[in-house]
Order: C-alpha cells, then sequence, then structure tokens
C-alpha cells in the first residue's frame, strides 16, 4: 500500500509546483483584459466609442512616459542610496535630479489630463472638472498613515512636508 501510494503523492507534487511555477510567471490570476475600456473616467464621463478608443491611445503613452520617469527616478534614488561608502557623491546634483524628474512626472500628468480634457464634449468637460477638482481635495488633507492627527499649524506656516 506505502510503495502504491509513494509515487502518487510525489506525482502530484511535481504536478502542484508545475502549477505554482507556472502561476508565478504568467500570472493569469491578474485580470489580463484591457482594462482601458473600463477606466473609471471614461466610465463617469459616458465616453463615446470613439472618444474611449482616443483616450486608450492617450492612457497607453501617457503611462509609457510615466513608466521612464519612474525608472529614471527609481535609478537616481538607487544611485543616492547606495552611496552612503563613497566620499565623492555630489549629493546636491542627485537631488536634483531627482526633483527634476518629479516635477517632469507632473508635467506629464498634467499634459495627460489636458489631452483627456479635449476629447469631452461640454457636458462631459464640467463633470471632468468636477471630478479633478474632488480628487485633488483628496491628496490635501490627508490624514499621517499612523492614524495620528498631525499638529494644528500656525498661520503662514509651510505645509508639512510629504
Amino acid at each position: 500500500m506505502k510503495s502504491k501510494l509513494l509515487p502518487i503523492l510525489l506525482f502530484l507534487l511535481i504536478l502542484l509546483n508545475g502549477v505554482l511555477i507556472f502561476m508565478l510567471v504568467k500570472k493569469p490570476h491578474e485580470n489580463q483584459r484591457d482594462h482601458q475600456k473600463n477606466n473609471f473616467l471614461t466610465t463617469q464621463l459616458n465616453f463615446t466609442d470613439s472618444q474611449t478608443e482616443k483616450f486608450i491611445e492617450l492612457d497607453k503613452t501617457h503611462r509609457y512616459f510615466m513608466r521612464i520617469l519612474e525608472e529614471e527616478t527609481r535609478n537616481q534614488k538607487d544611485i543616492l542610496f547606495n552611496s552612503f561608502n563613497k566620499s565623492a557623491i555630489n549629493i546636491d546634483s542627485l537631488t536634483s535630479k531627482i526633483g527634476v524628474l518629479s516635477a517632469k512626472k507632473d508635467a506629464e500628468v498634467y499634459r495627460f489630463f489636458k489631452s483627456v480634457r479635449t476629447l469631452c464634449t461640454v457636458e462631459q468637460t464640467k463633470k471632468f472638472d468636477k471630478i479633478l477638482k474632488r480628487a485633488l481635495r483628496a491628496g490635501e488633507g490627508a490624514p499621517p498613515r499612523d492614524g495620528r492627527n498631525p499638529p494644528p499649524r500656525r498661520e503662514g506656516m509651510p505645509p508639512p512636508p510629504r
């Protein structure tokens, strides 16, 4: 009985390991469908098929540029934080580059939303502006992640760093 059970269990373990490796490499559990068609903005603004197609193209371009900028930022931060043992590193230069990349990301986000706004009809533009205003306000007064409230600021004090 034990001699017949061992090969069966071994086969099942190999099969399960193969399935696990497949899932890790191919990631079929992640939704692979084209999620841009069901994007929040396209849904909220009731884009037509034509508007949705143009939006998808804008979104692909935007994601491409953002991916490049994110990668460049990550590389600069890696250089910065891996330089603890190096004395000849120019920290000001690296942080300036990171700041410039951050500004480029903000400009790209602005360009993207401006392009999306040009796709909208007059009614959609009004709704788009409201959505954007709400999204910008949501990021302003967000409480700290640990759940504590920040100390009250006196008038004229700059906002806390993020």
